[in-house]
């Protein structure tokens, strides 16, 4: 089979779980015999010298768009001033991704029989490929603007009718989308005016290499307990339920240590805020952080908190697993779905998750043993039972079109 394979980022390129979830799936779509082309707006060095030498029958392009090395610079470098300064026009960049592949195939002859895009950054260049090349269309949705506006639908025409608009279009000319939960098929049935029969469930899942780590023990650790939040300080992330959760846990535990790790537009925000709940002694707000910090977060951790308003998965709390960090997740995540025996909270019921903070670090036989229930919910998940999902998805939609 020969796909052509439309993504934003992969890994070693790092700004959230997309360039993981590319990664997987370029591999094992290539390790199983296929022919992917795959294309991201910049070829960078990490990335040609990270995938020399490890396809098989596939390649990547770059389509040399200069946004999107402004866009890993932003995340890495403007810690503390991001959003203030506008470095990505993301309308200029999805049309550019859009006309540069077209004129790059128009130029060079690639032979494909499906095209299979990600999220709303490369549906408008799938869909007109689809009008062109007559092939079957595949868009596979990691997260939505519904998400982003913290699910509240009546800000989606204010604050990303763009993105919203492109979404809707490309679930009525997918021919199959795929979602990484029930709960985004769900959202994209009734906001999306999605038919359902033509939406397909494939979750995310762990790291191939998954296995437990040894805590670090660090001076920090003899004075504090440590609860984690990682991920970018975002509308949709709650981190400001967590921090307002904290104020509770500190009134009857002054030995934690909250520790907000990531940047976002959010985050002027959260100091103020806990300036004003008078706790900034007990919070830590780290800026950008690189993954050999975020590991080493991970490991002194004691408890690690997604306490999303809407979140279409989620991969950390997988990440945070492997460090022995216990668990506790809002309903409005995905991830949820998998890690059926984690601890879970309705993300506004800041109470609830404040108890849960002060049990699971007053009673650590409850801890270990929601641990040891959610490794089992991950046993027998993996992202190569994930690709032959997408590939038996892929055949049915090819036979389809050609009959």
């Amino acid at each position: 089979m020969k796909i052509l394979f439309l993504s934003w980022g992969i890994l070693p390129q790092k700004t959230g779980g997309l360039e993981k979830a590319t990664y997987y799936y370029f591999k094992y779509l290539d390790n199983k015999n296929n022919t992917v082309y795959l294309f991201i707006p910049n070829l960078t060095k990490d990335v040609y010298n990270f995938w020399s030498n490890k396809l098989v029958n596939s390649k990547i392009f770059g389509l040399n768009i200069d946004t999107f090395k402004s866009y890993i610079d932003y995340f890495r470098y403007e810690s503390f001033t991001l959003y203030k300064k506008n470095l990505v026009d993301y309308r200029s960049a999805v049309n550019e991704y859009k006309n540069r592949l077209i004129d790059f195939l128009k130029n060079n002859k690639l032979d494909f029989d499906i095209i299979y895009a990600y999220d709303w950054l490369t549906t408008p260049a799938a869909i007109e490929l689809k009008k062109i090349y007559k092939k079957p269309l595949i868009i596979h949705f990691h997260s939505l603007a519904y998400d982003r506006v913290g699910a509240n639908p009546d800000l989606l025409k204010y604050l990303y009718d763009y993105d919203y608009g492109i979404e809707i279009e490309g679930c009525r000319n997918a021919d199959y989308v795929i979602t990484v939960s029930k709960r985004e098929k769900e959202i994209l049935e009734k906001y999306y005016f999605c038919n359902g029969n033509k939406i397909n469930v494939i979750y995310n899942a762990p790291d191939e290499d998954f296995k437990l780590k040894e805590k670090i023990r660090s001076k920090i650790n003899d004075k504090y307990k440590i609860v984690l939040f990682l991920g970018r300080i975002t509308l949709h992330k709650g981190p400001d339920y967590l921090l307002r959760a904290a104020k509770k846990v500190l009134e009857k535990n002054k030995n934690v240590l909250f520790i907000f790790a990531g940047t976002g537009e959010m985050l002027d925000q959260l100091i103020k805020l806990a300036a004003e709940l008078k706790i900034s002694k007990n919070v830590i707000f780290t800026g950008w952080i690189d993954d050999e910090l975020a590991e080493y977060l991970y490991s002194i951790s004691d408890i690690f908190v997604l306490p999303s308003i809407s979140e279409p998965f989620g991969l950390t709390p997988f990440e945070a697993l492997q460090y022995k960090d216990y668990i506790i997740l809002s309903k409005q995540a995905g991830v949820a779905e998998v890690l059926k025996s984690a601890l879970k909270i309705d993300f506004w019921d800041v109470d609830k998750l404040a108890n849960y903070i002060l049990a699971l670090l007053e009673y650590r036989v409850l801890g270990d043993y929601e641990l040891k229930l959610c490794l089992d919910d991950i046993k027998n998940i993996s992202w190569e039972d994930s690709v032959n999902v997408l590939l038996s998805i892929f055949d049915k939609v090819i036979n389809i079109n050609r009959s």
